[in-house]
């Protein structure tokens, strides 16, 4: 035997943190690159649902700041905090797994 138990045990608590540590690299830049698709999804949805027309005029409901555009700006805060709910999950599953 080559090398003596304190010596095996260092080699392998040595091998498996390098192990650990490629993992997270490679979960790290997966989450990086989900979160630049999500923003520039985000962005595009603000863009394609929302209109550059500000309206003036009085609506039955009383409110001129509430225009016609208003939906897509609400539909794209939904799916934004759709998107910052998933990705929590997805960090705190590998969080938890790490441990």
């Amino acid at each position: 035997m080559r090398y003596t138990t304190d010596e095996a045990f260092k080699e392998i608590t040595k091998r498996g943190a390098e192990i650990k540590r490629k993992r997270d690299q490679k979960i790290k830049g997966v989450l990086s690159a989900a979160s630049v698709l999500c923003v520039i999804s985000l962005i595009m949805a603000i863009s394609f649902f929302s209109g550059s027309r500000v309206s003036g005029e009085e609506t039955v409901y009383g409110s001129f700041v509430l225009s016609a555009e208003t939906g897509g700006y609400v539909l794209v805060a939904v799916l934004g905090f759709a998107m910052g709910v998933v990705v929590t999950c997805i960090v705190r599953h590998f969080k938890t797994k790490a441990k």
